[in-house]
Formats: structure tokens, sequence, C-alpha cells
């Protein structure tokens, strides 16, 4: 069972010290910080640093000078193969010590079913906490699909797409200088990429892919087919689960309601043996414990 361990002697001090995870979050309430330091045993400093692209510049301008920094962000807008390049290479010396969750976001780890029925608060069966799961994502289903095409656009379109000059000697007078800005021909390609981009064919094509990859072409959605179960709002989608399937009382006999509710249930599950785990749980405690120790 992972249990919570102090750091006994001054050295372990030390080396817990040495090394921070840097997550997603505003303050140490967050869902996040809660997760990590539950499932890390606190043998490493987990600590928020806002939303995902602070944590990506950081990890990018830092990882030189702090080897001993990791950072782990939601899965957003990056593909598969971005992500497993993360944690195939971590840590890697030439680049940061970025991981990105293969999920959307950390909550939809506690969509899985076969996962949260291990908790002892579950008050349904799991043939109902699966058409719950069911009944919530569909709900979402189609302004998250929308909501991916929105990200999709966004990231094409700011992509560094014009590069600085650098020859001075075509710069000699304002009035030079001014061509050469005017017609870079950068600045037609670019207003071509636009209009392609948001034209009317191009947004449905890439809504209709959004939607097989995660449905996986199942009317309504299943489990086992498409990625729905990863690439929805598991954010919005987590809370009306434990509402719903979920009860657990405080030493009084309250019944927990809201976050209280939610964190206890999740602190319950990160207390199950290793094994129990999600598949990127167990990989990220590997990987911590590997550097911890070396």
């Amino acid at each position: 069972m992972i249990t919570a361990k102090k750091p006994s002697s001054p050295s372990e001090i030390l080396q817990s010290a040495r090394h921070v995870l840097f997550v997603e979050g505003n303050d140490s309430d967050a869902i996040d910080p809660l997760v990590l330091r539950t499932l890390l045993e606190e043998k490493i400093r987990v600590e928020p640093l806002g939303p995902s692209y602070n944590i990506r510049s950081a990890a990018e301008g830092l990882f030189k000078y702090h080897p001993d920094y990791y950072f782990l962000i939601d899965r957003d807008h990056y593909d598969d193969e971005f992500v497993k390049k993360c944690w195939d290479n971590f840590p890697d010396p030439d680049k940061s010590n970025l991981l990105i969750w293969h999920r959307r976001e950390i909550e939809n780890y506690f969509l899985i079913p076969e996962y949260i029925s291990h908790s002892t608060n579950l008050v349904v069966s799991q043939d109902q906490l699966k058409k719950e799961i069911i009944r919530f994502c569909t709900e979402r289903l189609y302004i998250d699909a929308a909501n991916q095409v929105l990200i999709s656009i966004r990231e094409d379109l700011k992509a560094n797409w014009i590069k600085l000059f650098t020859n001075p000697f075509d710069f000699q007078t304002k009035e030079s200088a001014l061509i050469k800005l005017t017609e870079a021909k950068e600045f037609s390609l670019q207003k071509d990429k636009v209009i392609d981009t948001i034209e009317k064919d191009e947004i449905c094509m890439r809504f209709n892919n959004s939607i097989l990859e995660m449905t996986g072409g199942k009317d309504p959605i299943e489990f086992g087919s498409g990625k729905w179960l990863e690439m929805i709002r598991g954010k919005k989608v987590l809370p009306n689960i434990i509402k719903n399937c979920f009860q657990i009382k405080d030493a009084q006999g309250k019944s927990l309601q809201g976050k209280e509710k939610l964190n206890e249930i999740i602190k319950d599950l990160l207390k199950k043996p290793l094994k129990k785990q999600p598949e990127d749980f167990k990989k990220l405690h590997e990987l911590i414990s590997s550097r911890l120790k070396s």
C-alpha cells in the first residue's frame, strides 16, 4: 500500500528538498498537487505553478540549471507522438524535464471505472457507475469536440510562421526598410493559411474528425470504442460522478459534499496498492523514485 513517509535523516531531507515536481494549479489545494503528493508519498516537493503554458515555459528555461526540477502538465493539444517522446526520454539532459499526461486532464484518470470502483465509498453497482460516466460524458461530447477544433486552429495559427530579418544591408534607409517589411512573402502565405484554416469546410472536417476520434464511430458512445474517456473534459465530469455515485462521512457521521468529498475519495483511491493505480500513475511513481535514488 502507498503510505506517507517522512524523511528520516538529514541526507534524505536534502535529497527530497533538491527534487521538485511542478504541476498545474493556482494553490496547494488544487487537485494536481493533491493527487501527486499522495501518489508520490510526499517523497518529493510538489508545487503548483499556474496554467500549463507557465509550466512549459519554466521547463524550457530552467532544465539546464535545475536538472532535478520536473514539470507535469495536462494533455491539451499535444499529439500522441510528442507525449510518447516525453515519457520515453525522461529525463532528457538535452531537453526540458517535461511530462504530459496521456489523458486530457488528471481528472480523466478518476473516470476509469475499473479504477474508481476500488473505492470503498462507491454506493452504486459498477454497471450503474459506467452508465453515469457515459451519461455525463455524452452531455459534453459535442462541446468538447468543438473546443478541440478551436484549440487545433489556435495552435496552428500561432506557429512561428515568420522569421526576423538578419541582413542590415537591406535596411539602409527608412524607405528600403519599409519596402522590405511590407513585401515579405510570409504575410501573403500566412493570410492564405488563415483563410484556408477558418474556411467552413475545413472547420467541418476538423469537427467530424474529432467526433470520430472520440467515439470510434459509435453512437451512442460506449466503453472500448474511441478515445472519449481520454479526451473529454474530465474536470467537468468528475464532480458529477462523485456526487451521484459516492458517499463518505466525516468523524462525526456527517456526509461530505463538494470539493471536500471529491478530495477525500481521491486520496482514498491513491492509497490503494500501487498495482491498482492507472498505468500513468505507476509509471510516474517509477520515474520519480528512480530519480530520487540516482
